[in-house]
């Protein structure tokens, strides 16, 4: 034999080795990595069946039995009739005693039932509670309607910025005086940016005499001006 035909079968039988060993690769593996053989899979039908239960009622028993005829004999009559007493028409109606102090506690009664808001009301049914007050509108200053007067002046703070600002002038304001004569409401109609909130700080804190309207007070809207001037 040459040295080719050698190496060629040497060759062929190292193939032949490799081959059969990764053929039988999974026998030479632990039993523990050899793969879990498949289950069967099984469908059972887990729904309630309804389940048929026969019961049997005790039969009633028979009651005691009674001597004598078991059917009721109607009474007998005799040949002779007996007589009803006439039924005569009362010619009037008599009052009994109770009757006027019954329909005294009906008219009372009836009383009750029909008062007004102040009373008990028509029973069954529930006492309807009063209206809660209504605030009067606020009238705005003018013919009949006076401006009061003002007893509680604050004078508003001059800001330093709207000093630095060279700012002055009017700030017009609408204000709400209440029945008590407090400023309630205050509101801008002409602004200044850097006078207003000290202008509406300035006017909250200010207080009216009551104004009267039919001697009674009320609510009134005015028109208020604040002015700002710097000192020359």
């Amino acid at each position: 034999m040459g040295r080719r035909s050698i190496v060629a079968a040497f060759s062929i039988f190292v193939h032949a080795a490799v081959l059969i060993l990764l053929m039988t690769a999974d026998f030479w593996r632990p039993i523990t990595e050899w793969p879990t053989p498949r289950q069967a899979t099984a469908f059972f039908d887990d729904t309630p069946q309804p389940i048929k239960i026969d019961i049997e009622l005790p039969k009633p028993q028979a009651g005691p039995t009674t001597h004598g005829p078991t059917d009721a004999t109607p009474p007998t009559t005799t040949s002779t009739q007996i007589e009803r007493a006439p039924v005569i028409e009362p010619t009037s109606v008599t009052k009994e005693g109770g009757g006027e102090s019954v329909l005294t506690g009906l008219r009372g009664l009836r009383d009750v039932e029909s008062n007004g808001p102040g009373g008990v009301g028509p029973i069954g049914q529930p006492a309807t509670p009063p209206a809660p007050p209504v605030a009067p509108t606020p009238v705005r200053v003018g013919g009949v309607i006076r401006a009061p007067q003002r007893i509680v002046n604050v004078t508003p703070v001059y800001p330093a910025i709207a000093r630095e600002a060279h700012a002055q002038g009017l700030v017009i304001i609408e204000a709400t005086i209440d029945e008590r004569g407090n400023v309630a409401r205050a509101q801008i109609l002409k602004s200044i940016p850097l006078l207003d909130e000290a202008a509406l700080a300035a006017v909250r804190q200010w207080k009216f005499t009551p104004t009267l309207l039919n001697g009674v007070a009320v609510p009134i809207v005015m028109t208020v001006t604040v002015n700002f001037a710097l000192a020359p």
